[in-house]
């Protein structure tokens, strides 16, 4: 069997015509090095000519780092939510790391996957991106004793802890949810009534506020809370019952998306014409949303810039130890399709 002979940074090197060390500080993106645009394209190119890959297990023997950070969550890794995440925390780690996704399984030794990763040296650092509906679940004391007492780089993603002590960063539902019913009133709806899953996370908190201030800065608006069951039988049958009472209100806001798809069919099914007779808008956005009929108008979540900022802020942490900790907040934007209009 032929062999292949590895090619090696000298290699790129040679032939390119520079040193082996600004190969090394192109190829790793090493920052404060001041090195010429037409240097470095060169040194790609010549890279890519000879198939150069860099080898991971020597970067890592060289630098003493896994150069692999951890993500922990309870969400379904099939979610939206979870791959609208990895593809921001992708964009920020580049090619240089890469992204083992470890369970809180415990071990042997009774200990968390992720946490016998770190000590093992299999990974540098921790993002936890929460999973609100099942918050309660989850070691909240134990992963802050590993982020201060351990002194572990750990990014809590979307948690709202509100502590100073740790790396947070969250998305700001109320901003989402007052935009939302801001937006509805101003174009001229004075009865909407706001569809809700019938438990309660900080999430669900925070656009309910939002919700209400926005309406209480208005006079004369009424607002009908309505907390509708996540089972997919008993939402249908309370959306249908909803929409039988259409002429008590002018406009719907759902908490989910998937709740504001269950309006939508169920409305074209009962004859009601969507924005004419009712508008719809949903506080959380998917891939769907131009997809359906009419297209939903929706507040989008920063789910790519949670994993991006998360990542940046971990990254920082494994490049400078010293850093404080800092608390980020993201808004929320708001997406105005065919399922709203004015009166």
């Amino acid at each position: 069997m032929k062999k292949f002979k590895r090619v090696t940074s000298m290699d790129v090197a040679k032939e390119a015509g520079v040193s082996r060390a600004t190969v090394s500080y192109i190829l790793n993106d090493v920052q404060g090095v001041s090195i010429k645009e037409s240097t470095k394209k060169k040194v790609i190119q010549a890279a890519k000519k000879l198939g150069y890959y860099p080898d991971s297990m020597a970067v890592a023997l060289k630098t003493n780092k896994a150069m692999s950070i951890g993500i922990v969550s309870k969400r379904n890794i099939s979610e939206q939510r979870y791959i609208k995440f990895l593809d921001g925390v992708k964009s920020a780690i580049g090619d240089n790391y890469s992204i083992i996704l470890c369970s809180d399984h415990v071990d042997n030794f009774g200990y968390p996957e992720y946490y016998s990763y770190y000590k093992r040296k299999k990974i540098d650092g921790i993002l936890f991106l929460s999973f609100q509906e099942h918050l309660a679940e989850e070691k909240i004391d134990d992963y802050l004793h590993m982020s201060v007492e351990e002194n572990i780089p750990i990014v809590f993603a979307d948690y709202h802890l509100n502590n100073q002590m740790v790396n947070c960063v969250d998305i700001n539902y109320y901003h989402g949810a007052y935009m939302a019913a801001s937006y509805l009133i101003k174009n001229g709806h004075e009865e909407i009534i706001y569809l809700t899953p019938d438990f309660d996370t900080e999430q669900e908190q925070q656009r309910r506020k939002g919700v209400e201030d926005a309406v209480n800065e208005h006079k004369g608006i009424k607002l009908i809370k309505t907390p509708i069951s996540t089972d997919n039988d008993k939402e249908i049958e309370a959306v249908i019952e909803i929409l039988s009472k259409k002429d008590e209100y002018s406009a719907i806001i759902t908490s989910w998306s998937k709740m504001a798809y269950t309006v939508l069919y169920q409305a074209q099914q009962l004859n009601i014409s969507i924005p004419n007779e009712i508008s719809v808008i949903a506080l959380a956005g998917s891939n769907f949303d131009v997809y359906t009929y009419p297209r939903l108008t929706t507040c989008n979540l920063p789910l790519f810039e949670l994993g991006q900022k998360s990542a940046e802020r971990l990254m920082n942490m494994l490049t400078d130890t010293n850093t404080l900790p800092l608390n980020i907040t993201l808004p929320c934007k708001l997406k105005e399709r065919d399922s709203t209009k004015g009166i």
